[in-house]
């Protein structure tokens, strides 16, 4: 498709911006195809411009509303990538603190396993049966406040264990 133009265009479109015509140019446009086209096109664009110029001002917000809002959704861009960031770096100390341990024990197991074991010995084999030897000493009278006491000890135990992980959901 060519297009040529027409050295009277630019006057067509001022004509039609201050509405003057001249009879040299009311000539002009009954002969040239362009230049009415041009007319209707300027005419139209100009007819439009007030319109959508009234409609604009009336449909958009504060400038200053605008302004801090984008100032105020940076902020929390920011503050997002920050927690993002300090949570990747949470998950990395974590998980290095969990390879140092691993390799700690690993590096060190023949003296831990030794201490575990002879603990367990202990536990087992002197602390047990002293336990239990000392409790038979109360008698049976006392069998039910021991009971007590240790059903009373054991939940203490599982609610303070279980509690931080039940109150964290």
């Amino acid at each position: 498709m060519s297009y040529t133009n027409c050295p009277q265009e630019s006057a067509v479109v001022r004509a039609v911006r201050t509405g003057e015509r001249s009879e040299s140019l009311e000539a002009h446009l009954h002969e040239c195809a362009n230049c009415r086209g041009v007319q209707e096109a300027a005419g139209w664009m100009q007819a439009l411009g007030p319109a959508t110029a009234r409609e604009a001002q009336e449909g958009l917000p504060d400038p200053g509303i605008l302004w801090l809002r984008a100032q105020l959704s940076e902020r929390q861009a920011g503050a997002e990538r920050a927690h993002k960031f300090l949570q990747w770096m949470e998950i990395a100390c974590v998980t290095a603190a969990c390879a140092g341990l691993c390799i700690w024990l690993l590096w060190s197991w023949n003296e831990i396993g030794g201490g575990i074991a002879d603990r367990v010995g202990w536990a087992l084999f002197e602390a047990w049966p002293a336990l239990w030897s000392n409790l038979y000493a109360y008698g049976p009278a006392n069998a039910p406040i021991l009971f007590s006491s240790a059903v009373v000890a054991i939940s203490l135990v599982v609610l303070g264990v279980a509690y931080p992980l039940v109150a964290r959901e």
